[in-house]
């Protein structure tokens, strides 16, 4: 199963899980949890007994009824069930689940590729749709134009093969680049992940996709980690009304930041922190308080002694300059 997995309140008003609910309210309600298994490309193993075991182990569900979610949600057209080699499948239409599923790096997707096979026949693959993956269709798109641009024109002759110096420099390149990109995406991870752990320390119940869609254009921009949880806690105390009204005001904060060229929280504090004014010091407080009180009293005693009034206990010391 997936780390994470993004579920919006909008699942609560969809037209297809509401028809879902109306015929199967325990196949409406499982969905969420069907939505942490599939994979980033939006495809899961369907094998009923293998979802029982990985999804709803502490649930009380066989797995008949399991594969009865599953047609289900076929019927429903809520995802696609498929079998490749004779092995069943779950897929979801990729525009929708990358709308929702936002923190999944688009990069990762074009040059990486799913283990579950992509399915021929769904709603939403093209008819002419020659290439077996989306993500193998851009690579190869890729590909194709490096070769273009590194060999504009046939060579007359074959160029000398690389010697063994030159290919471990070039191994060494590659697996190097390999390392960093591998490394940058789980930083970027990471950075999502502590975002989304200050919102519900903040109250706000989640984060809202259009949110982690502009944190994580702004991260890749250069923006601090820090300078965005800032604006998320200034939406949770100043915006009314659920967790999307805070979303939407952090993301307008930040905008106004962007066109300050503000991207930092040093460069926040150097704008907008209250500067500390120079206050006296605690002891100098006291001792001034301390001084007026003495004066006070030994002019209360100057009076009384006037006034003849006599004292059982030991005078006070009087200051008599």
């Amino acid at each position: 199963m997936s780390r994470k997995r993004f579920v919006t309140s909008e699942i609560s008003t969809d037209r297809k899980i509401a028809k879902l609910a109306e015929k199967n309210p325990v196949a409406a309600a499982l969905w969420p949890w069907f939505i942490t298994a599939f994979d980033d490309w939006g495809r899961m193993n369907a094998d009923p007994i293998e979802v029982k075991l990985t999804i709803f182990p502490a649930f009380p569900y066989t797995s008949d009824e399991v594969e009865e979610f599953i047609k289900m949600y076929h019927e429903f057209e809520i995802a696609y069930f498929y079998e490749v080699d004779g092995k069943p499948y779950l897929a979801v239409n990729p525009d929708t689940w990358l709308k929702y599923q936002t923190y999944i790096r688009k990069d990762k997707l074009e040059k990486q590729k799913s283990k579950i096979p992509e399915p021929k026949n769904a709603p939403w693959v093209a008819k002419d749709n020659t290439v077996d993956d989306l993500a193998t269709k851009n690579v190869a798109k890729q590909q194709s134009a490096t070769i273009n641009v590194l060999s504009p024109s046939p060579s007359p002759s074959p160029s000398p093969s690389p010697s063994p110096s030159e290919e471990r420099e070039i191994y060494a390149r590659a697996r190097n680049n390999t390392s960093q990109e591998k490394s940058q995406e789980e930083n970027f991870d990471a950075e999502i992940q502590k975002i989304n752990n200050k919102a519900f320390e903040f109250g706000i119940n989640g984060i809202t996709p259009e949110f982690m869609e502009d944190a994580e254009m702004r991260l890749s921009e250069g923006t601090d980690v820090d300078l965005i949880i800032k604006a998320l806690s200034i939406g949770a105390t100043n915006a009314h009304g659920n967790a999307g009204a805070k979303c939407r005001y952090a993301i307008r904060i930040l905008q106004g930041w962007a066109a300050e060229g503000i991207q930092t929280l040093e460069q926040w504090n150097e704008k907008y922190a209250p500067k500390s004014r120079d206050k006296p010091k605690v002891h100098d407080m006291t001792a001034a308080k301390l001084d007026k009180y003495e004066r006070a009293k030994q002019e209360a005693f100057r009076k009384l002694e006037e006034m003849g009034v006599v004292f059982d206990d030991e005078e006070p010391s009087r200051n008599t300059s």
